[in-house]
């Protein structure tokens, strides 16, 4: 069955509208309580109500807003919230990491390394952006390297949150020199199979990056109130 291009349009408009009110949300631009108005953010975003629609739909199923009855509302982001998704991206990815080397799909990290590479060059260039990105196809090569459907179905489910997380600790508060270190560490532990050293590097990386993005929120928060 084929689509028709509108249908294709509004599905590619929804994830980009939910991508900007997430971010909005995390930032705390949009604080929890705050109702979305449809007709609002379709004018915001120069789009029509359905990708909207959409997008609310995607941010309830991450818990980012909820429907109730006088319309869509934000729930927002917290501390508590901030350590449940880091809790579970560290169990998926220190799983992953057990399969790739298990034998998952432990022949096939050269596109891994790849994206090492990539955030060298970024740091090298001083481009958080580009390191952004990189350091995202990193973390999510190595959950589609485990070759553990039902682990890349959860990874996918909450992937969109989790990444703005990560990019957002990446523009605010990295160092961008001593990540691709790290990542380069992390591969080479992966590469030569050593399970426990790899999954204590990990275990470190991702508390490092947790810590981060907390002090991102509090950072939020204080000028929230310093603005009220």
């Amino acid at each position: 069955m084929s689509l028709s291009p509108t249908v294709i349009i509004r599905e590619s408009l929804g994830p980009r509208v939910a991508a900007g009110l997430r971010e909005a949300i995390v930032m705390g631009d949009l604080p929890a309580g705050e109702r979305l108005i449809e007709a609002d953010l379709a004018e915001r975003y120069g789009v029509s109500r359905g990708p909207v629609r959409d997008a609310f739909r995607i941010l309830q199923a991450e818990g980012l807003v909820e429907s109730r009855r006088q319309g869509v509302v934000v729930t927002g982001i917290g501390p508590d919230d901030i350590n449940e998704l880091y809790s579970l991206r560290g169990t998926l990815e220190a799983l992953a990491v057990r399969l790739v080397m298990k034998g998952g799909d432990r022949n096939s990290l050269a596109r891994l390394e790849e994206t090492v590479e990539a955030m060298e060059r970024a740091a090298e260039a001083k481009d958080p952006e580009a390191f952004g990105l990189a350091d995202i196809d990193f973390h999510n090569e190595i959950c589609a390297l485990s070759g553990h459907r039902r682990l890349t179905d959860v990874w996918q489910q909450y992937k969109e949150i989790m990444m703005t997380l990560l990019r957002l600790t990446v523009f605010l508060h990295q160092n961008l020199d001593a990540n691709a270190v790290k990542h380069r560490e992390l591969f080479d532990l992966i590469k030569a199979g050593d399970p426990v050293a790899a999954e204590a590097e990990l275990a470190n990386h991702l508390e490092g990056s947790r810590q981060r993005m907390v002090t991102v929120w509090e950072t939020a928060l204080d000028r929230r109130r310093t603005n009220s």
